[in-house]
């Protein structure tokens, strides 16, 4: 399917894709390492490097394990040795798993990095049936496009989005504009 501007659904989803991470990965760039883990006494929100984690490992577990029928990369590469967590078996993250949750940051940036790098080539290359495969997501199917849209785009912008409103708390821009 063409859009007006002559994009397919394929390349706007890629667009998106990178855009929403280009948006987290500037907010991760600019927050102070002290920041990462503060949380903030008296309320259930998580700090900012758990959502962060969380983000990351949903799209392993969800996208790449999951859609795309890969090993996640945190067990593919070497990753997973640097960023000073294990792979949790599912991405929900609960209070318990947040307040005990360790990491390194910039071997935490290089398995977003590779995660993307994976999300995208897979999108790039695979082929319109099976994107347009469908999957169970909840109680009805939908196709591995949408999927990607809505776990990959839409999931990472609403944590970006908590991020920077975390960061402005403490007088920080969370948003790259």
């Amino acid at each position: 399917m063409q859009w007006g501007n002559g994009m397919d659904h394929r390349e706007l989803l890629r667009s998106q894709y990178a855009f929403a991470q280009d948006n987290l990965e500037a907010a991760i760039a600019r927050c102070p390492a002290e920041l990462l883990t503060k949380t903030i006494g008296g309320t259930l929100t998580n700090s900012i490097g758990s959502t962060y984690v969380h983000t990351v490992v949903t799209q392993d577990l969800m996208l790449v394990g999951g859609l795309m029928g890969r090993q996640p990369v945190y067990h593919e590469s070497e990753i997973g040795k640097k960023v000073g967590f294990e792979l949790p078996e599912s991405p929900v993250i609960t209070q318990d798993y947040t307040t005990n949750l360790t990491f390194e940051v910039e071997p935490l940036r290089e398995y977003a990095g590779a995660v993307r790098a994976a999300v995208d080539g897979y999108l790039e290359a695979a082929s319109e049936e099976e994107l347009q495969a469908e999957v169970p997501f909840g109680p009805k199917l939908q196709t591995k496009l949408w999927m990607f849209g809505t776990l990959g785009v839409w999931h990472i912008a609403s944590h970006q989005g908590e991020i920077a409103a975390l960061m402005g708390l403490e007088g920080l821009q969370g948003q790259m504009f």
